[in-house]
């Protein structure tokens, strides 16, 4: 069986449907290239909000999976003292290692 990878990305509220659906596809097709099953995609649509964050980091644990892909670290957090914490978060929390698509193209 395939480990399991989640996608996360924040949407901004004028973010075209068709470049959302884009995105996750590029994730996808790295899943799929990198050995993984793809779960789905946690969406963070409230500026500032961590909800979605905060589902991901559970699902993680609950399932045991450690893997996350993101299309670049900016949609964690744009702030580096945040993206740090939460990175650090799912490291601790769930052992999950976070790649971004801009990294692996």
């Amino acid at each position: 069986m395939k480990p399991l990878i989640y996608g996360y990305m924040r949407v901004a509220s004028d973010a075209p449907d068709d470049e959302l659906d884009d995105i996750e596809q590029q994730m996808r097709r790295f899943a799929e290239v990198e050995g993984f099953c793809y779960a789905t995609t946690f969406y963070e649509c409230q500026n500032g909000s961590q909800a979605a964050f905060n589902e991901l980091a559970e699902e993680l644990q609950r399932t045991e999976s450690h893997h996350v892909v993101v299309p670049s670290m900016s949609h964690i957090s744009a702030h580096p003292i945040l993206l740090a914490h939460m990175v650090q978060r799912l490291e601790l929390d769930a052992a999950a290692q976070v790649v971004e698509l801009c990294d692996v193209r």
